[in-house]
């Protein structure tokens, strides 16, 4: 797992810890039943995301650095595909 990912889901944890102590108190309220929700979706989605082989992480933000790149001028012409 990468550090930013591990900082990121010890955050969600902490904010998720919170949510369900507001919750002890106000067990009715929908926003905070909400946002728990929500909240335990987020961190499920980036354990999914930690467990990524990291190939495929990189393989992705490769993308955008395999495209040609042009240094385009005030009246150059271009074709539209």
């Amino acid at each position: 797992m990468s550090e930013d990912l591990a900082k990121q889901l010890a955050s969600y944890k902490a904010q998720l810890q919170q949510v369900e102590a507001a919750l002890s108190g106000n067990g009715e309220n929908e926003d905070l039943l909400k946002l728990k929700k929500d909240l335990q979706e987020v961190i499920e989605l980036t354990k999914d995301l930690s467990t990524q082989p990291s190939e495929m992480l990189a393989s992705s933000d490769s993308f955008a650095s395999t495209q040609p790149t042009h240094s385009w001028k005030v009246g150059d012409k271009c074709m539209a595909i």
